[in-house]
């Protein structure tokens, strides 16, 4: 197994060099060379981070100093929520104006990436409100890219460094929106696994099943099918990288090796989701933000989804399967749906929603009624949902999730 993960870490470094549509640095260190990365884009940045634990670790400082050696000048925003808010969007926006900062250095998670991608619209457009740009390319109608945003992830999963989305939380109507606008991509990232070496075992395990989720729902949705010829070799090497590595680093946060492994198969998730759509899992995750993380909720949702959509994607189903480890028994969704069911057990994750302690089965009804209002992402699925019979669907598969029971799923 060691020799074919080197081959496939060979291989994802070749994708990296060769990337488009963002400018990437891969490797441990690297986040000591963000002064030149940043100074390619002006003298003066506001560096994005989220509550704390990145200057704790000590990198702002080893930023900082980078920054100098540059001679950029720079400024902070900090406290960026998970989930982030417009409120927090309005506050880094009002930042970057008022300060006349040329680029920004998002440093941190999904959510610090998200709020800096929605800010950078308003600074650059600097016209109408957030929520005029909710949705598909309303960016783009307005602007040809946002301003300058160079990021550097502190956790594998959220591939937010080189999708075309940013999703954020309106709390008034306590509901997250989304948009998608390749306006938005980062022009630079650092990916340095150093970074995610202080993540402890829940943010490590959250960000990695958030990683999964990416690599296995793009790979298994065809409504994109060749946007791209190599998306979906991009997923499979990634989930090699993430089966082998995500056990090892939720047991022992110190595997170096792990680490950049996982620091991999996050990028190429996020790589996978610029050209292809997720499914019912990110569909579901948006109603239960309050109750569980957005990677739990995708991934407690995964092997359920899966038994719904096997007869129409055995072959992709018995890939992933395959690169679990799992043979086959000629059952593609039952192979599929333990097999995952199996990978959780390792990890210490529930295989149920019932086992989430905030979980209420009003919730079921709450993401039946969601989703059932999202015909385009109905239709998406690789087993499209008719949205005539989308709530008895969709309940079926929910109860099934919240039960642990795949039968009823079967008959669909």
């Amino acid at each position: 197994m060691g020799n074919e993960l080197e081959t496939v870490m060979q291989e994802t470094e070749r994708i990296v060099a060769e990337w488009k549509p963002t400018k990437l640095h891969f490797g441990e260190g690297v986040i000591d060379k963000v002064g030149d990365a940043v100074k390619g884009h002006g003298n003066k940045v506001l560096i994005i981070t989220g509550q704390g634990s990145v200057k704790k670790a000590g990198y702002l400082d080893r930023i900082a100093g980078s920054l100098e050696d540059a001679s950029v000048t720079y400024g902070f925003c900090e406290g960026v929520e998970p989930n982030p808010s417009k409120e927090t969007v309005y506050r880094i926006a009002y930042r970057l104006l008022a300060g006349g900062f040329d680029s920004m250095l998002a440093v941190g998670g999904g959510s610090a990436m998200d709020a800096a991608k929605a800010a950078g619209i308003l600074a650059t457009a600097k016209e109408g409100e957030l929520d005029d740009y909710f949705g598909v390319g309303l960016v783009s109608a307005k602007i040809e890219k946002i301003m300058p945003l160079i990021v550097a992830p502190t956790t594998s999963g959220s591939g937010s460094e080189v999708t075309k989305f940013s999703v954020i939380t309106d709390t008034r109507l306590g509901i997250k929106k989304l948009m998608i606008d390749p306006a938005i991509v980062p022009r630079e990232a650092i990916l340095d696994p150093e970074l995610a070496y202080t993540c402890g075992p829940h943010v490590t395990r959250v960000s990695g099943l958030d990683a999964m989720t990416h690599l296995i729902e793009g790979y298994f949705n065809e409504v994109d099918e060749g946007a791209d010829p190599q998306c979906n070799d991009r997923a499979l090497l990634g989930l090699k990288l993430l089966f082998a590595a995500l056990p090892r680093i939720v047991e022992n946060p110190d595997d170096k090796e792990g680490r950049r492994q996982m620091a991999m198969a996050g990028l190429l998730g996020g790589s996978v989701l610029f050209f292809k759509q997720a499914g019912g899992p990110h569909l579901n995750s948006f109603s239960w933000c309050n109750v569980m993380d957005h990677g739990e909720a995708c991934a407690v949702m995964l092997p359920y989804y899966g038994a719904y959509y096997a007869p129409v994607i055995a072959q992709n189903m018995k890939k992933v399967s395959e690169a679990m480890g799992i043979e086959d028994s000629g059952n593609a969704a039952k192979d599929f749906a333990e097999g995952l069911l199996n990978f959780y057990k390792k990890l210490g994750f529930p295989l149920t929603l019932k086992e989430f302690d905030d979980f209420s089965e009003a919730l079921i009804e709450k993401a039946v009624n969601d989703a059932s209002q999202n015909k385009m992402k109905l239709e998406a699925m690789p087993r499209p949902i008719p949205l005539e019979e989308s709530a008895r669907v969709l309940r079926t598969i929910i109860e099934g999730a919240y039960n642990g029971s795949l039968e009823e799923i079967l008959k669909l």
